[in-house]
């Protein structure tokens, strides 16, 4: 026998609106959760889609942004790739031709996830390539080298690629000492598989940039050439890094690329 209650036409709409009004609250609280909230990364990060706080929103931006500046490249440019430290790399000194298409924070998957939107690479004169700190947060040197040697081979080949040495740090500064992955002797094992991987690549030149911008006293990063962090350049380290990719990444360019000039 059914209920009494259930018989009654009054009774069945409110339980209907009821029900209506719960799936409604319900929808608007995923979509709240969805737009307000970072859900869909997390979501993402657990379920192993995205890499770890590597794939960011502002990445996503920053990524559309340098491909519609890629767009404009001219042919037979000087291509500088990498993380913020290559972002603040003055480019005319390096080449005159140079553009910098660097990403701060930037790691070796996040460079190989926007590759195809680069169009410039297969019209460039030379590729230079500044990255790996920053994955020393994610992975061991094993596992970054063998990420740069897949990077490497998705790159044009005919194109010459300046691999920079990844720098020293300061350890003495604070903002270093805190992060445990920031150690010279790693970032030293780390250059050591990175030359490696260089060499079995004919493309490459690689560019030990250490012996210019470390203190012959500790073995890491001069005072004067970092802004404070122990790790991220000043403007007068920017500037030396720049002069060591134009001098001594000459090997790696076709003659006449170094020092701003235009090949005859």
């Amino acid at each position: 026998m059914s209920s009494p209650t259930l018989r009654n036409p009054g009774w069945r709409r409110a339980g209907i609106i009821a029900a209506v009004l719960y799936l409604l609250a319900l929808h608007g609280f995923v979509l709240v959760l969805v737009v307000k909230t970072n859900f869909l990364t997390l979501a993402g990060k657990t379920l192993g889609l995205l890499p770890p706080e590597e794939w960011t929103s502002e990445f996503a931006t920053q990524t559309l942004d340098l491909a519609a500046h890629d767009r404009a490249v001219p042919p037979g440019a000087v291509l500088l790739l990498g993380d913020s430290i290559m972002a603040e790399v003055p480019s005319g000194l390096v080449d005159g031709r140079a553009e910098n298409l660097a990403i701060p924070g930037e790691t070796l998957h996040m460079l190989s996830r926007r590759l195809p939107v680069l169009r410039s690479l297969e019209q460039a004169r030379a590729i230079v390539l500044g990255i790996g700190v920053n994955d020393l947060k994610y992975r061991p040197a094993p596992t970054i080298a063998a990420d740069y040697a897949a990077l490497l081979r998705r790159l044009p080949g005919g194109v010459p690629v300046l691999m920079l040495s990844v720098l020293p740090v300061d350890e003495t500064a604070e903002v270093v000492a805190r992060r445990g992955y920031l150690r010279n002797a790693t970032i030293r094992d780390l250059n050591t598989r990175l030359r490696t991987v260089c060499t079995a690549y004919p493309a490459c030149t690689f560019v030990d940039a250490w012996p210019a911008l470390a203190d012959p006293a500790t073995g890491g990063l001069r005072a004067e050439l970092h802004g404070g962090d122990g790790w991220h350049l000043s403007m007068g380290g920017a500037r030396a890094l720049a002069a060591v990719l134009a001098n001594e990444g000459r090997p790696g360019l076709r003659p006449g690329l170094a020092r701003g000039r235009e090949a005859p």
